[in-house]
């Protein structure tokens, strides 16, 4: 965990200084969107009923 830490504050720091901060959170935006999106429960399987007798 600490390594994944580090190398996303070197990720921003490199962000930052090239200029492309603002697409990169836009980016990490539209990704979280689309990760809840598709965790939606609607999209889930549905679960097997027992038949009535």
């Amino acid at each position: 965990m600490n390594s994944l830490i580090k190398i996303a504050v070197v990720l921003a720091f490199a962000a930052v200084a090239s200029g492309n901060l603002p697409k990169i959170i836009n980016q990490v935006r539209k990704a979280q969107f689309q990760l809840i999106m598709e965790s939606k429960a609607s999209l889930w399987p549905k679960a097997m009923r027992m038949p009535s007798r």
